[in-house]
């Protein structure tokens, strides 16, 4: 089982941060994705994720606490990264009022790769989020 951590600093506030990441349903701040199918909703929702070239991928909400500013998810089908059995919880941390960390943390099988190349990708996964998220936060 591979465990992946990324972190990153954001100079917006946590309560701003969290309220775009809250959005389960809502990825207008990513970049790459053409359309995303909802099903369900609340915890046990699925988001299908349609981007060129690829089989779509199901995100699947499994806990989430608008207190602690904390989700998780799994990704049970179609996921663009050499691993299985793929789970996820992200978490904004207040670091002063202004100031907030993000936390991602993956977890996973390897498949075809070695554990260092599975969690070097999942890295890579995060990295590229928090660059998109960097950029949506800076442009409100």
């Amino acid at each position: 089982m591979v465990e992946a951590k990324q972190q990153r600093q954001f100079d917006h506030p946590a309560s701003a941060v969290w309220a775009v990441l809250e959005e389960f349903g809502n990825l207008d701040w990513t970049e790459g994705v053409e359309r995303i199918e909802l099903i369900g909703e609340g915890v046990g929702m699925i988001r299908r994720l349609f981007m060129p070239g690829m089989d779509p991928i199901d995100e699947q909400l499994t806990a989430v606490d608008s207190e602690a500013m904390w989700f998780s998810y799994d990704i049970p089908r179609g996921i663009p990264l050499p691993v299985s059995n793929y789970s996820a919880e992200a978490k904004v941390v207040a670091l002063d009022d202004n100031r907030c960390e993000v936390r991602w943390i993956g977890r996973a099988n390897a498949e075809g790769v070695s554990e260092e190349e599975a969690a070097a990708a999942i890295v890579s996964t995060y990295d590229m989020l928090f660059d998109w998220l960097q950029a949506h936060m800076d442009a409100r």
